[in-house]
């Protein structure tokens, strides 16, 4: 993976969590225990600090830490697979987007910034043939989830992760949340909070001027 993308990737992150931590700093102790997804171990974890950075061949570490058996989250890897199910009761899985650059943004309908940013995901669905938005909302039911999306007119996919197990798997503390992949499936990079159009926009170009390369 080129270091051009990766840095991007962190000056998008950067600008997007100075914006997500100033704004949402009343939001946070209002909606404190809805916006923290626990790990197994019952403790919050906090991503909103974390940069990516270019893994190192010789370096076997993941981008977060795991046990034995547990999906790993490794830069230039594959991201794990999962399957759920979307709001016409069918199943959707990450592989089935292999060659497609990949977003996958966990969501809630009631996370402020996440509705603030759907219109962005909507319209960058629209304009780019060779992305997949892919919406995971993270548990909700499936009455209030499409209700929301209905009256948002949002027709890219959305999949329900009802019990949490896929925002678990993909260490995801805080909403929204964004992962990337290229073409090929592979990992390049997460950033979380809400990402403006223009930033998603900037990180899609790189992807694609690297798998150019």
């Amino acid at each position: 993976m080129k270091k051009s993308l990766i840095w991007i990737l962190v000056a998008a992150l950067v600008l997007g969590g100075i914006f997500y931590a100033i704004s949402s700093k009343g939001e946070k102790e209002n909606q404190k225990n809805d916006s923290e997804i626990t790990g197994e171990d019952g403790k919050s974890e906090d991503i909103s600090g974390d940069i990516m950075k270019e893994p190192d061949d010789n370096d076997t570490s993941t981008d977060e830490p795991t046990t034995a058996g547990e999906p790993t989250i490794e830069l230039g890897k594959e991201l794990p697979d999962f399957t759920l199910k979307n709001l016409k009761g069918e199943d959707v899985s990450l592989r089935d987007y292999k060659d497609k650059i990949v977003l996958v943004n966990f969501w809630a309908t009631w996370c402020g910034f996440c509705d603030a940013e759907m219109p962005d995901l909507q319209k960058l669905h629209e304009e780019n043939d060779d992305l997949v938005v892919l919406g995971v909302n993270v548990l909700e039911e499936k009455d209030v989830v499409e209700k929301y999306v209905k009256k948002g007119g949002y027709d890219f996919e959305v999949v329900l992760d009802d019990e949490g197990k896929v925002s678990q798997d993909y260490y995801v503390s805080g909403l929204p949340a964004s992962y990337f992949t290229d073409k090929d499936g592979m990992f390049l990079g997460r950033v979380p909070g809400m990402l403006t159009y223009e930033q998603m926009n900037e990180i899609l170009d790189n992807i694609r001027k690297e798998q150019k390369e």
